[in-house]
């Protein structure tokens, strides 16, 4: 279980009366050091380039009853 997840459950479990929440200083950097991992991931990650196609002009004739 990954630091984050810790942090989750251990929010979930704490009664709604408390305004603190302390953790350990080892803890703390674990945090940090998971934080920092998925800022690299992220700013590793490539950017999906979107190319917009140009729509197609579709030329209609309108059929009148001379041209069967």
């Amino acid at each position: 279980m990954t630091e984050i997840d810790k942090l989750r459950q251990r929010l979930k479990n704490v009664d709604r009366n408390v305004i603190e929440y302390r953790m350990t200083v080892t803890e703390a950097h674990r945090l940090v050091q998971e934080f920092e991992q998925l800022e690299k991931e992220l700013k590793e990650k490539p950017q999906v380039q979107v190319e917009l196609n140009e729509p197609t002009i579709t030329i209609t004739q309108i059929l009148d009853g001379g041209v069967f």
